[in-house]
């Protein structure tokens, strides 16, 4: 037995565990507010990260005679890798955000009446008109940073700029009236082409945020 536990003490000595030390933080940027974490993979030259990110917002659209609001949920949870070519603060940083941005919409009439594919409808006629769309569930990142917060003093502020690609958004639009009315139905569908041109540019998200991050140990 005095021999097994020597030996298992000799492989805990020569081979240590992979990560060097722990900082955490919170921060602020285009995807939300957040906190942050981060640890030595390579001292001074590689760094794993993780995080949590969150932001609602409330914008509007327009296609023909309908005007939309919009609901923005960005929520997500960065994975990257942090790659530090000149062991300073400038960093080359990659990886993967678990990706739950959404948006919906609601439709509402202008003038009291709906133009759908150049037909007028009324508003008790369409009823609802709603829609809501999801974006991959792994969105690939990659950007530049600065900022170590594993070498120097206790606090580091950090700071990064990149983008994100979440894939091409696709609003699934539906009126409670179209069931009853195919020449409604097909028009909707026609309007949901509409409001997928004026979202295609979401498929990327740009990301420029700062954060202060404290190294523990």
């Amino acid at each position: 037995m005095s021999s097994l536990l020597t030996f298992s003490a000799c492989v805990a000595e020569a081979s240590p565990l992979p990560f060097h030390g722990f900082a955490a933080g919170l921060g602020v940027g285009t995807e939300g507010v957040g906190i942050q974490g981060s640890t030595a993979i390579i001292p001074k030259t590689l760094n794993l990260n993780v995080g949590f990110d969150y932001l609602h917002l409330h914008d509007s659209l327009h296609t023909n005679n309908v005007r939309y609001s919009a609901g923005v949920n960005l929520q997500g949870e960065p994975i990257t890798v942090s790659w530090f070519p000149f062991q300073g603060n400038f960093n080359l940083t990659a990886g993967l955000f678990i990706n739950q941005n959404r948006f919906s919409v609601t439709g509402t009439p202008t003038g009291g009446t709906y133009t759908l594919n150049g037909h007028t409808y009324t508003a008790s006629q369409v009823g609802s008109l709603t829609g809501k769309t999801h974006f991959n569930g792994a969105a690939p990142y990659v950007g530049i940073g600065w900022g170590d917060p594993m070498d120097g003093g206790r606090l580091t502020l950090t700071a990064n700029v990149g983008a994100i690609y979440e894939g091409a958004p696709n609003v699934s639009l539906t009126a409670t009236g179209a069931a009853a009315n195919p020449q409604l139905a097909g028009d909707v569908q026609s309007e949901q082409a509409s409001l997928n041109s004026k979202i295609s540019g979401y498929q990327w998200w740009p990301v420029m945020g700062v954060g202060l991050m404290y190294r523990f140990g």
